[in-house]
């Protein structure tokens, strides 16, 4: 009776390990859904994601994160853009600065981005990249407008992640920065845009990013 008991509890310990696995391996497969499909909406590439990871691990890193906060944050910080799947091309592939009805639109990617992953039991950590990795340090940024703190550190991880990269990248609206530039835009940003301590671990390793973008 004793030796059933050990094979059931055996079986069921194994299926609910089998269960999890393939969980994962279906998210993983829907994470890349997105983001080919992210990848042919937008001027983006894959090598941007990629960087966006590195940059973010990196980051994580230098703030001494738990080993499943950067497990995390690598393995979701490639959705933060994904609502753009809902935005019109049109929109979204302008030569040119938006005016303020095509900003209004644009920004409604991090609400369509959440509604896309609420249902698919992936972690707090992916939403909150998703949803508040626009929001500015100083209460400025949207799509709530919350500041400092308030923001999740995920966010403004990937916040300052993004933007260099942006910075960076010749798009389909602009020529590229300079890294010295991007450089000097974000230290201008500190305290405003991005958490000032973020910041300051970004300069640090400000060559490290360079090396990060020219080797993607």
């Amino acid at each position: 009776m004793i030796y059933i008991l050990s094979i059931l509890s055996i079986l069921s310990i194994t299926f609910i390990i089998f269960i999890k696995i393939q969980k994962e391996l279906y998210l993983k497969k829907i994470i890349k859904g997105f983001e080919l499909a992210n990848s042919f909406n937008d001027c983006e590439t894959g090598e941007h994601i990629l960087r966006i990871k590195n940059y973010s691990i990196l980051i994580a890193e230098e703030l001494n994160c738990s080993k499943f906060f950067i497990k995390e944050i690598e393995k979701y910080s490639s959705l933060h853009d994904i609502g753009k799947i809902g935005i019109s091309e049109v929109i979204i592939k302008k030569p040119g600065k938006l005016d303020e009805k095509e900003f209004e639109e644009v920004k409604k990617h991090v609400k369509i981005g959440w509604k896309l992953i609420k249902d698919l039991s992936v972690s707090k950590i992916a939403e909150n990249i998703i949803l508040y990795h626009h929001e500015k340090y100083d209460g400025s940024g949207y799509a709530f407008g919350l500041k400092k703190e308030e923001i999740p550190l995920e966010a403004r991880i990937v916040a300052i992640a993004d933007v260099y990269d942006a910075l960076r990248q010749k798009r389909c609206y602009k020529e590229s920065y300079s890294h010295e530039k991007a450089v000097e835009i974000i230290k201008n940003e500190r305290g405003k845009h991005f958490d000032p301590m973020i910041v300051d671990i970004f300069l640090k390793n400000n060559g490290k990013f360079k090396e990060i973008f020219d080797c993607a």
